[in-house]
């Protein structure tokens, strides 16, 4: 794996996580299984437009109609796909990849957006051409929207497995049992600084992936901030417990 394939980021914890690139043969078939998805829709859409022709009798108006359906589709399907579900679409999420911010947090709403507007001029000529001759040059797989909006495509090491299916090393669920979020574990959450909050929110993400000492190194770097935020669990389980605790927490308080 030459380094152009990976792509390198720095918490502000001062952890790094690696990350490695999709390449244009997984983004292909990708986009080929949502293009299936979108043909679907599109001829859904279709339907549609031929009842409303028949209803109006209008060919302004079924014209009118058909645009509005077929943008709707073609980019909400996208924007919709990677904003509520974390970066992923149907063929993204069958082969294995992501959309994340290039500095390795999560997909927003508005970068979505703004990489799906672009996607119309990554199409050009038909079937992603100027997207396709972007991509080859850029050393980290981009194409125009991903530069417009600061994301990169990764492919996601681990099979989808969260941290909720994970053992830690202390053997976190036996010793501690399903974490619970009540009204004191929520409040505790949300007075988690920004900068902590984005360090457990990667961890999190990357947590399959990871061996076992480098989960602990991980929770040793950020001990002092786990031992203020949860010393009963830090004192009785050590960091790493308390890591995978915080970091379940704060996917329960966002709705994860």
């Amino acid at each position: 794996m030459s380094s152009l394939e990976n792509l390198t980021v720095k918490t502000p914890e001062r952890v790094a996580f690696d990350y490695q690139v999709a390449g244009l043969g997984s983004r292909f078939v990708a986009m080929l299984i949502d293009s299936v998805v979108l043909l679907l829709g599109l001829l859904i859409a279709l339907g549609v437009v031929l009842v409303t022709a028949r209803a109006t009798g209008s060919v302004t108006i079924t014209v009118i109609i058909a645009i509005i359906l077929a943008l709707l589709i073609v980019f909400g399907y996208f924007w919709a796909s990677e904003t509520f579900t974390s970066g992923y679409t149907v063929g993204k999420y069958a082969i294995g990849l992501r959309v994340v911010d290039d500095r390795g947090g999560p997909l927003t709403f508005s970068q979505s957006g703004i990489r799906n507007l672009v996607r119309l001029v990554d199409f050009m000529p038909p079937f992603y051409g100027v997207g396709v001759l972007c991509m080859f040059i850029s050393a980290s797989g981009k194409r125009l929207g991903d530069f417009a909006a600061g994301t990169i495509v990764i492919r996601e090491r681990g099979g989808g497995v969260r941290l909720s299916s994970l053992a830690s090393g202390v053997n976190q669920a036996a010793e501690l049992g399903a974490p619970r979020l009540d009204p004191a574990d929520a409040a505790l959450v949300r007075s988690i600084d920004a900068p902590m909050r984005k360090f457990l929110t990667m961890y999190d993400e990357r947590a399959p992936s990871l061996d076992g000492a480098t989960r602990v190194r991980l929770a040793t770097v950020a001990a002092d901030r786990l031992q203020q935020l949860v010393p009963g669990v830090f004192q009785s389980a050590g960091p790493l417990a308390a890591l995978d605790r915080l970091a379940w927490m704060l996917r329960a308080e966002i709705g994860g």
